[in-house]
């Protein structure tokens, strides 16, 4: 298995929303914002390499919002992922999977384009995955999460016949094992990858960034906070006992991490790089 981080570029987030409670006289010394409060993220993409699979994680934003709406998320590129892919040494045509955790705007939608005309399939060979209760949960949604999906394009990636549903937890290819947790949305999905040297978890949006370890640090973001708290305690226990490398999506500073017990509870233990654990 070879892991190769994948840029989709990057954007921000309100502070506040990044950390819910915790006062920004706390969470500010652990994360910087800017002076309007904003909290430059990343969308750090992986592509996982078995066999004869190109499984590409998550596909960033995409092309498809009006220059107000990127610009008030401060994105800086939408044309970032196939420009990263190229740069490693990959085309579009090469991927045979893309997996979305789920199905935010900021972390599917890149895997369609809009020609002005018409929407099209970025990676044409793929076929597209995600958990079949986040697909459900996204059709229903709420007032607070709706703005979150992209129907148009969810719809017409499952017109394509490309996405495919998966129902349960347990291996989606040999040593890439899936694991679900329903607080931040019903039904989010991620992958724990095992290599010979070391098991990587690929946290999504249930540990935004190295920041966010903490149990109570979650994001406001998050539909179930006290789910939140308790599958992401759960997590980091078993986290810290196998001494999981922690791989943060949007986190611009820090791209991964290991964590150990301590009183406090489960915490940071030291930062790292993934070019220096492959």
């Amino acid at each position: 298995m070879k892991l190769t981080p994948i840029s989709a570029g990057h954007f921000h987030c309100d502070g506040g929303a990044l950390f819910g409670a915790i006062p920004k006289v706390l969470w500010n010394k652990a994360y910087p914002c800017n002076n309007d409060n904003f909290t430059q993220l990343t969308l750090r993409c992986l592509l996982v390499e078995l066999d004869d699979k190109k499984i590409l994680i998550e596909a960033g934003i995409g092309n498809h919002y009006p220059e107000k709406h990127l610009k008030n998320n401060g994105v800086t590129s939408v044309t970032a992922l196939e420009k990263s892919l190229q740069e490693k040494g990959f085309l579009p045509e090469d991927i045979t999977d893309v997996f979305f955790t789920h199905l935010h705007w900021d972390h599917c939608t890149g895997a369609v384009k809009n020609t002005g005309k018409k929407l099209e399939l970025v990676f044409p060979k793929a076929t597209l995955w995600s958990s079949k209760k986040q697909w459900e949960h996204a059709k229903i949604s709420n007032p607070r999460e709706k703005a979150a999906y992209h129907r148009e394009v969810l719809d017409f990636m499952m017109d394509t016949g490309k996405l495919q549903l998966i129902d349960t937890e347990g291996e989606f290819a040999p040593g890439f094992e899936i694991r679900m947790f329903d607080g931040h949305t019903p039904g989010q999905m991620l992958p724990l990858l095992h290599t010979e040297k070391h098991s990587f978890v690929y946290t999504s949006d249930l540990i935004t960034t190295a920041a966010n370890v903490p149990q109570l640090w979650i994001s406001a973001y998050d539909l179930d906070p006290v789910k939140v708290m308790e599958e992401k305690g759960r997590f980091l226990q078993e986290a810290a006992e196998k001494n999981y490398v922690l791989l943060f999506e949007h986190d611009y500073y820090t791209e991964c991490a290991t964590v150990q017990k301590t009183e406090k509870g489960v915490l940071l233990k030291e930062k790292l790089e993934l070019a220096a654990l492959i």
